[in-house]
């Protein structure tokens, strides 16, 4: 909205926000971008007629990380940002951003290694104490496409047992005979596309680099 039409409002919004972002990245080899945060206090109370900063309400980034999707998406913030306003720091972030992202790359796209503990739930039936597992309502049952039957009592990896024919399921099998978490990289759509359209809003908006 602020690159196309020079909205006011959007301007305010991201003069505060993108100094903001910049000072909670780090672009280079160990390469960081905001994950996880942690607010605090309270927002004013909402008067649309009259809206109020909100003064008593803070953020602190808690962790950092490498989501090479996110980092796409918000290279493309700073980029249109930097495009209209003509700030260098959001320009030479973004670049730094793409560069990081571009030394990620493998021959099946971008990424970087992950962990992800939410395996451990694979093989969990469910439990109406905690919610947690695979919830069929009693008496409903079928199969699916491969012929896993669906039936309470079933967990995910039940009825999705395709997956223990992949290549790397040992790995996600040791885990959930309690070994380390699994490490893998992931090549997922849209962060392809996210990254991609970064690149190409980049050389869009600064051709000479």
């Amino acid at each position: 909205l602020y690159l196309e039409t020079g909205n006011a409002k959007a301007k305010a919004l991201l003069d505060k926000w993108v100094p903001w972002a910049i000072a909670n990245t780090t672009v280079g080899t160990n390469w960081s971008i905001p994950s996880d945060m942690k607010w605090t206090g309270q927002p004013a109370n909402w008067n649309p007629s009259s809206p109020q900063p909100n003064t008593n309400l803070h953020v602190e980034v808690t962790v950092k990380g490498q989501d090479v999707g996110v980092a796409g998406a918000y290279a493309r913030t700073l980029i249109a940002y930097a495009a209209k306003s003509g700030n260098t720091a959001a320009k030479n972030t973004a670049k730094g951003l793409l560069d990081a992202l571009s030394a990620s790359a493998d021959s099946k796209g971008v990424s970087t290694p992950e962990k992800r503990g939410d395996y451990k739930r694979f093989d969990d039936v469910y439990n109406a104490a905690d919610g947690q597992g695979l919830y069929v309502p009693n008496g409903w049952t079928g199969k699916m496409p491969n012929g896993d039957v669906i039936a309470p009592g079933k967990s995910f990896l039940d009825i999705r047992s395709f997956y223990k024919n992949d290549p790397d399921w040992p790995k996600v099998q040791a885990y959930l005979d309690g070994g380390p978490e699994p490490v893998f990289n992931y090549h997922r759509f849209w962060a392809q596309a996210d990254i991609a359209m970064a690149y190409a809003d980049y050389g869009t908006y600064f051709p000479q680099g």
